[in-house]
């Protein structure tokens, strides 16, 4: 009897999986998903890889570079972030940039967006010169809290 629920308890699983399969944009939002449960509220994460893996830091506050010895990101964290992740409780955007001290082509990640799980597709603009398009993943080297007024439509999905 042991083996004939285990035999039906099998093939309820594998029936399961070819109708309802599980896509690699899924799996990368479960990773992502499971990121942002754990995460503390407040604060604002980057991540080396695509969805959500190899934490570089995290902040509850403005981090002006990221690759001095101060603030939640330091080192070799600037332009290495692939993911972020949005847990704040504000209501502000945080507002990315590929330059030191809030400078250069900038995109902002609402806190209704929760994370990006790869930042390969996305773009920061703006800047000196507003045409400015910059690849988003490994060139974010300091970030902000923001009203999203203060955005400029400049979002990353």
């Amino acid at each position: 009897m042991r083996k004939m629920s285990v035999l039906l308890a099998t093939l309820g699983l594998l029936v399961a999986g070819t109708l309802f399969p599980v896509t690699s944009a899924q799996a990368a939002s479960q990773l992502c998903d499971s990121a942002w449960q754990s995460a503390s509220s407040g604060s604002f994460y980057a991540y080396d890889y695509a969805d959500c893996l190899g934490r570089l830091g995290s902040s509850a506050g403005n981090d002006s570079h990221w690759g001095d010895a101060a603030g939640g990101f330091q080192g070799t964290d600037t332009n290495r972030a692939s993911s972020i992740l949005h847990k704040g409780t504000s209501g502000l955007a945080v507002k990315v940039y590929n330059g030191n001290f809030y400078t250069g082509a900038y995109a902002c990640i609402k806190r209704s967006e929760y994370y990006v799980s790869s930042l390969d597709d996305d773009y920061l603009t703006g800047g000196v010169h507003f045409t400015d398009r910059v690849p988003a993943s490994n060139t974010i080297s300091s970030h902000k809290w923001v009203e999203e007024a203060a955005c400029g439509g400049v979002f990353l999905h």
